[in-house]
């Protein structure tokens, strides 16, 4: 990144490097500001509009359904588009009304939670759709040479408002004395990223060659479906990827019922540790760009999968303590736990395109997040159910934490593994697959 760090603001029309990644750091900023709030705001949303423990695990399993009903047909309208610009576009287009529409749903009454979720879907599960084409978008928009340093400003970019947005939101929540107050506020924070939504419009983006385009019609799918399982490096990284995400989603729903239920956290709480996370992740994340430099996104990716590690292990032993103790042993360890997680996207995205042909990338990508949508729709609401099934307890929370630890375990061992046999082929900076 060290060049483009220090130019002055004039030379933005006449680097297009540099106008790339000030672009591209815009775009990340005002979305991560719809995405903070998804993180903290939907289950605090719920809880406020008088949700039930299995309303909080629906949280995640609708938007994502959402998303994956439409994932397919959205990618094969990617593929045929003049530009890999296009459909993100009108996605955001689309949000800005969505959120909008959201932040009205305490104005429904007694149907309020009906619109909740209807809205929900909309707006998480259009940001699902909008990330897995921005994926395609990226790699078309950035030469390869360019993705860590424009990834890492971005990522810079996402962090600063992943720590204001949480702290405010939480913050002033906390100074309500009633929940109808709670609501004003998070309407107000949710019209606002209806307006942040509107961010890709001056963003350039090279036309696709022909070769990279495909005619409107069905067998586009078995042809994408053909490329993904006979590409032995996209068979390599989709199998060890969603490994990694069916361990990872496993709690979702569980953590933020950990935080509040177990560890006894308030708005303002969450909202601090939140922040508190992010500023850790904005801190390391110039670490972890060095580290995918010299040693690999497949290198990298192991730090991760520990950090994943930590974050069950701190669940289950904090139920071994007093109440009065729970609160800082969680956070102490838990943010420890998600410093790594900072690089999740940089890795995952980056491994994701080296091993990706570019015919059909649209498609292809649409059908690999239509995985992991679907995982996080199941997963969470799974795991909220045999924790319910085990008592909704201390010792269900243990329980399900325990297992999810050795599922993570087990990723941890193979994600090594993976990087020590990339290593000994000389894969480890070579595209898998030709740009």
């Amino acid at each position: 990144m060290g060049k483009f760090t220090f130019h002055p603001v004039k030379s933005l029309q006449s680097d297009p490097k540099l106008r790339m990644l000030c672009l591209f750091g815009i775009e990340g900023f005002l979305l991560q500001y719809a995405v903070s709030l998804y993180t903290l705001a939907n289950n605090l949303y719920a809880t406020n509009l008088g949700a039930t423990d299995t309303q909080i695990g629906l949280v995640q399993m609708v938007p994502n359904m959402v998303a994956g009903i439409c994932m397919i047909p959205v990618g094969f309208l990617a593929n045929r588009t003049k530009t890999s610009r296009t459909v993100p576009f009108v996605l955001a287009l689309f949000l800005s009304a969505a959120y909008f529409a959201y932040g009205s749903v305490p104005l429904f009454g007694e149907h309020r939670m009906t619109a909740f979720f209807v809205f929900l879907g909309m707006t998480v599960g259009g940001i699902a759709l909008y990330n897995a084409q921005w994926q395609t978008f990226f790699g078309d928009a950035v030469e390869p040479d360019l993705r860590n340093s424009v990834f890492t400003f971005r990522s810079r970019c996402l962090f600063f408002v992943g720590i204001v947005v949480p702290l405010l939101c939480g913050n002033i929540m906390t100074l309500m004395p009633d929940t109808e107050g709670k609501l004003i506020v998070l309407r107000i924070f949710f019209y606002i990223a209806g307006v942040c939504m509107l961010v890709l419009r001056r963003i350039p983006c090279p036309p696709r060659k022909a070769e990279e385009k495909q005619e409107m019609g069905l067998k586009m799918f078995p042809e994408a479906l053909n490329q993904m399982v006979r590409s032995k490096p996209f068979r390599g990284f989709f199998i060890c990827i969603m490994l990694f995400y069916l361990s990872w989603h496993l709690d979702w729903s569980l953590w933020y019922i950990a935080e509040t239920k177990y560890a006894g956290m308030n708005e303002a709480q969450l909202s601090f540790f939140q922040a508190l996370c992010s500023i850790c992740q904005m801190i390391f994340i110039g670490f972890f760009s060095k580290l995918c430099r010299r040693k690999s996104e497949h290198f990298t990716i192991i730090f991760v999968c520990a950090g994943l590690l930590l974050c069950p292990i701190t669940v289950a032993s904090m139920t071994l303590l007093p109440q009065s103790a729970r609160m800082p042993y969680f956070m102490i360890l838990a943010l420890i736990g998600n410093i790594p997680q900072g690089a999740t996207n940089m890795c995952v995205v980056q491994l994701l395109l080296q091993a990706t042909p570019k015919k059909n990338r649209a498609l292809i990508i649409s059908i690999y997040t239509l995985f992991v949508t679907l995982s996080n729709s199941l997963l969470p609401f799974f795991g909220v159910s045999v924790y319910t099934a085990l008592g909704a307890n201390d010792t269900a929370i243990f329980t399900v934490n325990v297992i999810e630890s050795a599922a993570r375990f087990g990723v941890l061992i193979m994600m090594i593994l993976r990087y020590r046999m990339m290593k000994r082929r000389g894969d480890l900076f070579r595209p898998l697959c030709e740009e």
